[in-house]
């Protein structure tokens, strides 16, 4: 009986990596054609699903960036462009195509950046007189940009299982006096809802750095058979926006309303300052710090205070453009402003929090996203009546979803659930909100 044949493993892997390599080449040569072709959008379809295999590949990435480009995938061609040059940094084509990427994008300085670079380089003749048509337009955009305008109208139903925010116990244990009843508008109350909200803002520049700003924003919320606690708030802010390459700061001041049932609970009023930074595109750092006086109507006054916070935050989009990553962290202090007849301030607190969440987009109509925080309170006196320090911790997680039904139309279900856990336990709640909402942006 004769042996049969066997391929050495040697050989049969080197078979293999050549099968591959060949295939590889296949696809790349087939892209190649088609964008040599002007057929950019098959180049495209070509390529995309073989991202998360072959990225890092310099010749893979440079097809698929410019194929991007061309069919209106301005930040994924960033995206791509960004690998080859990260091995391949004298790659004149690749600084080139992320050249016309950042115009694109409205990012002239990063664009000239990069096509100056090129410019800089012993290319062609008929590259260089692209490149200066290119470094043209930019140098005839005016100083003065055009004002812009952007704005929504949003409508909702949901349910809501505490409207009030309230505690679920009956009755609450005052030492000294025993147990008291609590009346039922101090209960939690559930109620479907309805509601109605808009906002606009415009920016207007003065100059190349310099902007203007100002916008307005209104909710109101209405709840069937708890119309006690229907809310309505009103909001305001202006200020100034400088941005110098890479980095945008923001100060604004603001003013706002906030009513329960058509009566006003509270006004607030403050500033912002907020520092933003671009690292790449992929990944954004910003630091911030608010200063905001409530000031509450009536009896409420002994709740006024004036809030400072201090923060920072980052977003980082992973490879491939479809997911975000974000996160800030922050802390503060609430200082009371008004006394009890005891001489106590109740209101004073120290204030602690953190904010991480995710965004990630399946297809050009859908996009997932959630969000967790939590927030603690640490308050300084003793409360007069049920004789301990308050503290409270606040955890809330977010769900949804959007979807792109029509241009600027949006649909968008989620859920929220809240929890706050306090050492005074008429304070204590659990609520959750189930909302579906449709917006409308200009």
């Amino acid at each position: 009986m004769r042996a049969q044949k066997r391929t050495h493993p040697l050989l049969f892997a080197l078979l293999l990596g050549a099968s591959v390599a060949t295939q590889a080449q296949s696809f790349t040569e087939q892209a190649a054609a088609h964008i040599e072709a002007g057929r950019h959008a098959a180049a495209y379809q070509l390529l995309s699903p073989q991202e998360s295999e072959r990225a890092g590949d310099p010749q893979f990435d440079l097809l698929l960036g410019i194929s991007a480009l061309e069919t209106g995938r301005h930040t994924l061609a960033v995206f791509a462009l960004e690998r080859v040059l990260a091995v391949q940094p004298d790659n004149a084509r690749a600084r080139a195509e992320i050249g016309r990427a950042y115009l694109a994008l409205g990012e002239s300085a990063g664009a000239r950046r990069e096509l100056e670079a090129v410019r800089n380089q012993n290319v062609p003749p008929e590259v260089a007189r692209t490149i200066d048509r290119l470094l043209s337009a930019i140098d005839r955009a005016p100083d003065i940009g055009k004002p812009s305008v952007a704005g929504y109208i949003e409508a909702a139903v949901g349910r809501d299982t505490n409207v009030n925010s309230a505690t679920s116990l009956n009755s609450v244990a005052v030492p000294g006096f025993g147990d008291f009843q609590l009346a039922s508008g101090s209960r939690s109350r559930s109620a479907s809802f309805g509601a109605l909200g808009g906002g606009i803002n415009a920016l207007v520049p003065l100059n190349r750095e310099w902007a203007l700003l100002a916008g307005a924003n209104g909710s109101a919320r209405f709840n069937s058979g708890e119309s006690r606690f229907d809310t309505t708030s009103l909001d305001g802010n202006a200020g100034l926006v400088w941005t110098r390459g890479s980095n945008r700061v923001t100060a604004a001041l603001q003013l706002g309303t906030f009513e329960v049932n058509h009566d006003k609970l509270r006004d607030h009023s403050g500033a912002t300052l907020q520092w933003q930074h671009t690292h790449d595109a992929r990944n954004q750092t910003t630091a911030f710090m608010q200063h905001t006086r409530l000031r509450y109507d009536g009896s409420n006054d002994v709740r006024d205070v004036n809030r400072n916070i201090y923060g920072v935050g980052h977003a980082h989009v992973l490879p491939g453009g479809q997911t975000m990553l974000f996160g800030s962290f922050y802390l503060g202090a609430e200082t009371g402003q008004k006394d009890l007849p005891s001489g106590l301030n109740i209101a004073a607190n120290d204030v602690m929090g953190f904010r991480v969440g995710a965004q990630h987009t399946l297809d050009e109509r859908w996009m997932l996203f959630g969000a967790l925080a939590h927030e603690v309170r640490e308050y300084g006196a003793i409360d007069p009546t049920f004789l301990v320090r308050r503290e409270d911790d606040l955890t809330s997680l977010s769900l949804g979803a959007s979807y792109a039904f029509a241009k600027q139309w949006q649909l968008t279900p989620s859920v929220t659930l809240m929890r706050n856990d306090s050492s005074v336990n008429i304070n204590e709640y659990r609520r959750g909100v189930a909302q579906f909402a449709v917006r409308r942006t200009f």
